[in-house]
């Protein structure tokens, strides 16, 4: 997720000149990409915090999408602003105004704990975003400016790993402080035992009426371990009120453990089969997860209403024990924002004190004709770019939104949200490595092929997680992390493409188009509540189709803007 603006050319020279240095300010070089992996790694954030809020709100999928529309969103609205604040304060001022305002937000995840509110948490985020906007603006330009223009490229390369890098450790630490729910370990001895795997192979395969009367025989602990080893559909076959009948006679703690491995109308019907009295005895945890599950659920009049009725019996100190549960959870965001706020804190005052280069170059000042927007989007290789940038943001936002959701689903991962939490790193990392490994390929072949390449390669894998479950749906959908790297920078070095005096206003555009980071999760939101999760990656599937054709087509330059000579 490293969005980093194409070299700013100027009216005015580099400070230095000399053909081999890499960069004149290596010190400064070295603070800004810190900052770089700062807001890396409270972007990525947002991926853990969508399943976390989902549950402490009891959302559905559209409404947790709300976390990117609103962190996204600001780009869009917070963009121009953001530079006309640079342009006002200089680069070193705007960075320091961009931490400053990125440290507010995270600080305003305490008030929105306490308060309970999922807007204060939206608006708190669209805080934290805006700092994030004027950082990318000044940051951007900045590390352009550290030295000679034919390495310019280079360092925002370098800047670009080193946010890749805080978007992969940002879902670990995530996970570990955010998401921190633990589950009941099953002994290896147990699942292992002959018994418990014929327990499996009869859920798994063997007629309905054996079926439940293996469940019904079968002592708790090996139950457990079984219907969690046994496939994902094993219990949709079985008549769920009969399933329901079978189960509810477990005592309080095998109980709890069942409830955690159902779903769907297995869980609707058993938790309709309970006793308000033994609804009582789960622990609030595994109780608003059932709730959370069923709540996301594409769920018919029939059992919307029963699920109706299921909550309307709880008891008011079941109730109260929700809530309070609920709070807890809202409350264990509080700590690691508040570290990340006095973070900001510490490396805003460290670039005030730090002695870094003015360079009092602007991408205003280069425009001497006073261009506009308009004039930039009429060249239909900057438009097709604006929409490959959305498109491209969209879907790489999108997947890496659902990701932890989408591998606890009991037919695709089977996992705990937390472990689900620490496989998105390993769709962030993979750009990290795809963007080293894509920086020598492009030396070597056309970019707008490799380009097309990678988005079919993309596309391919979406089509395999939505065809697929278990291992190979899981490896597919985080393999696409790798073949998004290149697409950005590609995307925008195409963008910007002979666009001489234009190129900002290019750029800005480009930029803008991160929007798309906001709108295309809540759209398969929109699609996840409607047709499932899986089946709503239709639409990062369309995404990777459009670059496919930007690639080939849509990125040619067809009037190239002649440039200005000073």
């Amino acid at each position: 997720m490293a969005f980093a603006a194409p070299p700013i050319q100027s009216a005015t020279t580099s400070p230095a000149t000399g053909k081999t240095r890499y960069t004149d300010y290596p010190m400064a070089m070295a603070v800004t990409t810190t900052i770089f992996f700062m807001w890396g790694f409270l972007t990525v954030l947002n991926d853990i915090l969508i399943p976390h809020l989902k549950t402490v709100f009891e959302l559905n999928y559209a409404q947790a999408m709300l976390v990117q529309f609103t962190f996204f969103g600001a780009y869009f609205l917070m963009s121009l602003p953001a530079g006309r604040v640079v342009a006002a304060l200089g680069y070193k001022k705007g960075i320091v105004a961009g931490l400053a305002i990125a440290a507010v937000g995270a600080f305003g995840f305490w008030p929105a704990a306490q308060l309970h509110s999922y807007a204060a948490f939206l608006a708190a985020l669209f805080v934290l975003a805006t700092g994030i906007t004027v950082l990318q603006v000044a940051a951007n330009a900045y590390v352009a400016l550290l030295g000679p223009e034919r390495t310019s490229s280079s360092r925002l390369t370098l800047a670009q790993a080193m946010n890749s890098l805080g978007t992969t450790i940002g879902p670990k630490f995530g996970g570990l402080l955010i998401l921190s729910a633990a589950t009941a370990v099953i002994p290896l001895a147990l699942r292992q035992a002959p018994e418990t795997v014929q327990l499996v192979q009869t859920l798994n395969s063997a007629p309905a009426a054996q079926a439940l009367e293996a469940i019904r025989q079968a002592p708790p602990d090996r139950l457990v371990a079984a219907l969690d080893d046994a496939s994902a559909t094993a219990l949709d076959r079985l008549p769920a009120a009969d399933l329901a009948n079978s189960i509810v006679r477990l005592p309080a703690q095998p109980m709890a453990q069942v409830v955690d491995t159902l779903s769907g109308a297995p869980l609707l019907a058993t938790l309709s089969a309970m006793s308000p009295q033994q609804l009582a005895t789960l622990p609030a945890a595994t109780l608003a997860t059932a709730l959370d599950k069923l709540a996301s659920s594409r769920l018919a009049a029939d059992d919307a209403a029963q699920f109706a009725k299921v909550r309307a019996g709880l008891t008011q100190e079941t109730t109260q024990q929700l809530a309070s549960y609920r709070q807890k959870q809202a409350e264990l965001v509080q700590v690691p924002y508040l570290g990340l706020g006095l973070a900001l804190v510490v490396l805003a005052n460290g670039v005030w004190l730090f002695r870094l280069p003015p360079l009092t170059e602007s991408t205003e000042q280069a425009d001497t004709s006073h261009h506009t927007l308009m004039d930039a989007l009429r060249h239909s290789h900057v438009f097709f770019g604006v929409l490959a940038i959305f498109f491209y943001v969209g879907a790489e936002v999108s997947i890496g939104s659902f990701l932890v959701n989408y591998l606890s689903l009991p037919e695709i991962g089977h996992m705990s949200e937390q472990a689900a939490a620490g496989h998105v790193m390993y769709y962030w990392g993979g750009a990290m490595v795809g963007r080293i490994a894509g920086s020598a390929l492009l030396v070597y072949f056309n970019p707008r092929k490799l380009l097309a390449v990678f988005a079919a390669i993309a596309g391919l894998l979406v089509l395999t997680t939505m065809l697929t479950q278990g291992n190979v749906a899981m490896a597919s959908v985080i393999a696409i992390g790798l073949f998004n790297s290149i697409m950005f920078p590609t995307i925008f070095a195409l963008g910007i493409e002979r666009m001489g005096p234009l190129t900002g206003k290019a750029s800005s555009l480009l930029i803008m188009a991160i929007v798309g980071g906001a709108l295309v999760p809540l759209a398969q939101g929109v699609l996840a509540d409607h047709m499932g999760i899986q089946h709503a990656f239709i639409l990062p599937l369309l995404c990777y189709g459009y670059i496919i054709f930007y690639g080939l087509r849509g990125s040619l330059v067809r009037d190239p803007v002649t440039p200005v000579t000073h």
